[in-house]
């Protein structure tokens, strides 16, 4: 009997080790539910358009707690909005809603409610006009459970179990992120940038907008230009400040299937402006276009950041590039760098050479290391991509080229995608 009692603590010992971390925490929640109540979230869909006030976010949620739902007394739920634009306007836990023990109904034998609030309503609460809202503001609505006896549960209350696990999901807290919903992407037909060194072709793009109503919502798209001097002579800072450049009536616009497309050719005389001359620039000069949207109802949709959608810089180059037909053949290597020192926490540079298999190079640990990767005289394609990790912040990296100049480099916060590659004579 005592080696089957053995074999029985054994197995139970694995059964425990085995359960994962969303199991293990809903035998304790389970056990000790006593001390405490959970809102799970059964389903949690919709959005809210920027354009549209009877878009709407639909909730269902199941209450549980020691009693099997007996001690469930109400749930109030409140909206804020977080201006993520400038404009100062956020407002905090603005009341919305509140749901009686008595409203509720049941699913699977514990209290369970079906919540809507559209877009109107939550502008309503708030207190926020529809043309103050603009891409990248968020909502946030709060539920917070209160029990018969006195007890009450909000976001703060929760553990990461709990609050994300795939058993409970009870986060008291949902965050709706605004998007203006319009498809803008800017493809470069030539190389655009200034070289000092290689022939220069005139700036080219080809821009497509579509707002999913054949441009209905949105009026003006407006360009703007900006140079910064990085390479000053005799202290005169040759810089001049971002100034209207262009401007086009989206209407007028060739449009086809629903997306209108402008294809537009900047001389490199006109980016240069009345100013400038290409005797006046030095490398890594730059010429900063960014593009804004206006729509019918007076918002303005832009971003001012590289590598974002509406933003695209040139820049002053002097390289012969030696890889723009083919791949440049020999032994690179990838500087990793983490500023917190303990690695990259999933985060790897993936390189694949003539369409053979993937292979991803990452710092285990530490706050630097090195890894190399060899193209082969003949290759013909080389693409090197970033994935991100969970701790961008920290990664840096630069890749070298076989004749150890510098051919990428990237970070805090890296681009994720494609690696551009320069290799310069």
């Amino acid at each position: 009997m005592k080696n089957f009692k053995t074999y029985v603590l054994l197995a139970l010992g694995i059964f425990i080790a085995g359960c994962s971390e969303d199991d293990k925490a809903t035998i304790v929640v389970q056990e000790t539910v006593s001390s405490g109540a959970i809102l799970r979230t059964l389903s949690a869909t919709g959005a809210l358009d920027m354009f549209d006030t009877a878009s709407v976010l639909d909730f269902s949620i199941q209450e549980q707690d020691a009693e099997g739902g007996d001690l469930l007394d109400r749930v109030e739920i409140t909206a804020s909005f977080v201006d993520n634009n400038g404009t100062d306007s956020s407002v905090a836990n603005a009341a919305l809603a509140t749901i009686a023990a008595s409203e509720f109904g049941e699913t699977e034998g514990l209290p369970s409610f079906e919540y809507s609030v559209t877009m109107a309503e939550v502008l309503s609460a708030t207190g926020i006009a529809l043309t103050d809202v603009l891409p990248g503001d968020q909502f946030v609505i709060d539920m917070e459970l209160f029990l018969t006896d006195g007890r009450s549960f909000k976001n703060s209350d929760t553990t990461g179990n709990v609050s994300g696990g795939s058993f409970f999901s009870s986060p008291y807290q949902y965050t709706e992120l605004v998007d203006d919903g319009i498809e803008f992407e800017i493809e470069d037909v030539n190389a655009n940038e200034v070289s000092l060194t290689n022939p220069n072709m005139d700036y080219s793009v080809s821009i497509t907008i579509d707002d999913g109503n054949d441009q209905a919502l949105v009026e003006t798209l407006n360009l703007y230009r900006a140079f910064v001097d990085r390479s000053i002579v005799d202290d005169v800072n040759a810089s001049e400040p971002e100034a209207l450049f262009a401007t086009w009536n989206i209407a007028d616009l060739d449009i086809a299937d629903g997306v209108s497309t402008l294809d537009y050719v900047i001389t490199l005389d006109d980016l240069y402006g009345p100013n400038l001359t290409f005797d006046d620039l030095g490398v890594n000069d730059e010429f900063q276009l960014r593009y804004e949207i206006v729509t019918v109802d007076g918002r303005v949709v832009t971003t001012d950041e590289n590598d974002t959608e509406y933003y695209r810089p040139v820049f002053v180059t002097e390289c012969i590039q030696l890889n723009a037909d083919a791949p440049y053949p020999g032994e690179y290597t990838i500087n990793h760098f983490d500023s917190y020192g303990d690695g990259w926490n999933g985060a790897s540079i993936d390189v694949q050479i003539d369409g053979g298999d993937v292979v991803s190079y990452t710092l285990e640990n530490g706050e630097n290391g090195t890894s190399t990767f060899t193209v082969p005289e003949g290759a013909t394609t080389l693409v090197i991509s970033y994935t991100a990790g969970a701790w961008e912040s920290e990664v840096t990296y630069t890749i070298q080229d076989p004749n150890l100049k510098t051919a990428a480099s990237d970070g805090p916060f890296p681009a994720v995608g494609e690696i551009t590659i320069l290799v310069c004579e």
